[in-house]
């Protein structure tokens, strides 16, 4: 019997077992520059930069075996007063701000804690920083942190943590809301007794906001017209365009119970209509307008609903957080309002859902012909042609109707993706919104998403 065999022959393996060898045998390339006697053999430095007293090498290392069989590694090195005083170390940032020259780096496998080097007294000083974080929020550059005041660096997380010093101390600030309302927890300003917190639900493009007491007791939060931020040469950090547009926007006041809570500089403009129609037709105008019940500034005669309400429409006694009751006899799009609800949405942070008692039909004929009398464009998505799978494509009469020339962002186009089966969809510059039955009778009006316009889109 024969016997066949696969691989290399036998010649070629012992080749490259035998150049494998050689490479690996071959000796290190000396270091050379003027820090080569802070290097061994096959260590090359990238870069040099100066901290107070510390200087940091980003050092490249080329493990033995050449092209085929190396690698390539790349960690730093700290010295202090022309000595070695850290060989090994990663992802070292310098933590200015703080009085004195100083380097901070995580400590690895550590779950949130940070290393902190400083110069104190004439001698190099290290302090290990518990952030009781097992992850926070950053970008590059700020991995360790946003400056957000000489001293002070902020962790964002769902509250986050606060670093201060020297010396240093870590305040870790009262958690924001990462369920029904979507993750409102990014700081943005701060009562002026310290005694308060004011969170946003994103940086770089707040949509709501909410006030939190440092005991942790939260006010109702309110949604907002989506706002990007803008930044300034003179900024301490990506971070400081929020708190700037906090303090420009809001002023802290003490509502009817004596706890703090944010109210906006300028007065929201009177609405062409009802509030709660407001917020599905001008999103810019009618997120001006809001419903929470401890916050003077927002719409009047509204309550939060109470377990066991409306059991028609909240199955098992369950009434979703922030889930209001309208003030007595008030109608939306020709019909009885039933509930109003504060939420997360598909897109866009934020939104509401609207329960009116009327059939969908109804519901559908007066919110268009609020559209037409307020001469919006809108596209209704129920009613574009559909492809050969069944999903609707509206790319021509949004192209005509909305300027959309372009493919919609995959994140905003996923939330628009959405088909009801009864009911009707409608796309508007600035928000969509579906319009469907409920199974114990009346309709929903749900914000899809959210966006600016024009929305975010894509090149191809």
């Amino acid at each position: 019997m024969m016997t066949r065999r696969t691989g290399l022959p036998k010649y070629l393996t012992a080749l490259a077992l035998a150049l494998a060898l050689v490479a690996c045998g071959a000796p290190a390339t000396p270091p050379s520059g003027p820090y080569a006697r802070f290097l061994k053999g096959d260590e090359s430095v990238r870069k040099v930069s100066q901290e107070g007293p510390f200087t940091l090498l980003d050092i490249d290392y080329s493990t033995c075996c050449g092209y085929l069989f190396g690698a390539q590694l790349d960690y730093q090195r700290i010295l202090y007063r022309d000595k070695v005083l850290v060989k090994k170390v990663e992802r070292v940032e310098p933590l200015r701000g703080f009085g004195r020259p100083a380097l901070v780096w995580p400590v690895p496998l550590g779950d949130g804690k940070l290393q902190v080097l400083s110069e104190h007294g004439g001698k190099a000083a290290f302090d290990t920083v518990d952030l009781g974080l097992y992850s926070h929020d950053g970008e590059d550059g700020y991995y360790h942190g946003y400056p957000i005041a000489p001293g002070v660096r902020y962790f964002p997380s769902n509250g986050g943590v606060l670093l201060s010093g020297f010396p240093l101390r870590v305040q870790k600030l009262p958690a924001g809301l990462d369920c029904c309302t979507g993750h409102i927890g990014q700081l943005a300003g701060t009562a002026p007794d310290g005694s308060a917190y004011a969170y946003a639900d994103s940086r770089k493009e707040p949509g709501a906001i909410l006030v939190v007491d440092a005991d942790g007791t939260k006010r109702e939060p309110v949604p907002l017209p989506v706002t990007p931020t803008t930044a300034s040469a003179h900024d301490l950090s990506p971070h400081t365009p929020l708190l700037r547009w906090f303090q420009s926007s809001f002023a802290w006041t003490k509502n009817a119970q004596g706890k703090w809570n944010a109210a906006p500089v300028t007065a929201a403009p009177q609405g062409k209509g009802v509030a709660a129609e407001d917020v599905f037709l001008d999103v810019p105008a009618g997120y001006r307008r809001c419903f929470a019940t401890d916050n003077a500034s927002c719409e009047p005669g509204w309550r939060l609903l109470q377990a066991g309400e409306l059991p028609t429409l909240f199955k098992d006694g369950y009434v979703p957080p922030y889930s209001y009751a309208p003030p007595q006899g008030m109608r939306a799009f020709g019909a009885p309002v039933t509930a109003l609800i504060a939420s997360r949405i598909g897109y866009g942070g934020t939104g509401y859902y609207l329960y009116v008692d009327a059939s969908a039909e109804q519901v559908v004929a007066t919110f268009t012909r609020r559209l037409r009398e307020r001469k919006l464009p809108f596209v209704r998505v129920d009613e574009c042609p559909r492809t050969e799978y069944g999903n609707p494509d509206c790319a021509a009469q949004l192209g005509e109707r909305l300027g959309w020339r372009h493919k919609l962002d995959y994140s905003l186009e996923g939330a628009l993706r959405w088909r009801p089966e009864t009911g009707a969809m409608f796309v508007l510059p600035t928000i969509a919104v579906a319009i469907v039955a409920e199974e114990g009778g009346g309709t929903r009006v749900s914000t899809l998403a959210r966006y600016p316009a024009p929305p975010p889109m894509r090149d191809n």
